[in-house]
């Protein structure tokens, strides 16, 4: 399993651009940055590399955020999630309790998602692995 001092944080889009963006953010702000475009190479990540935290989207083929959430949780138990989603209402609704720490509305403000990953990351830091 691979160490970095750095935060780690996987994110997770089908759009492309979507995903290079909110990695950029990221990245700039400090964060040790996996980019996927699909979960299941996320997934397949997990087995080198356990991130802190997680940024998915909700809607992608496949699998969606919550199925891809309710897998993470399984498996990498310490990871914090942030679903992004542009219909916040309809995640909301079908959201299994505990699944999401985080929902961020699309479009996403910068300095908001920023805000919400070092609070998550922050809660994970008590607990070196």
């Amino acid at each position: 399993m691979k160490d970095y001092a750095k935060p780690r944080i996987f994110v997770v889009d089908d759009d492309v651009s979507v995903a290079n963006v909110v990695s950029d953010v990221l990245s700039n702000a400090g964060y040790e940055v996996f980019t996927f475009y699909e979960p299941l190479s996320a997934m397949r990540e997990t087995r080198n590399t356990r991130p802190d935290v997680v940024v998915s989207d909700y809607a992608m083929p496949g699998m969606n955020g919550l199925e891809f959430t309710t897998w993470l949780h399984e498996n990498c138990p310490n990871s914090k999630v942030v679903i992004l989603t542009a219909e916040a209402a309809a995640v909301t609704e079908r959201a299994v309790s505990g699944l999401i720490f985080t929902l961020l509305q699309k479009p996403i403000e910068s300095e908001k998602l920023i805000d919400t990953v070092n609070q998550l990351q922050r809660q994970n830091a008590p607990s070196k692995r």
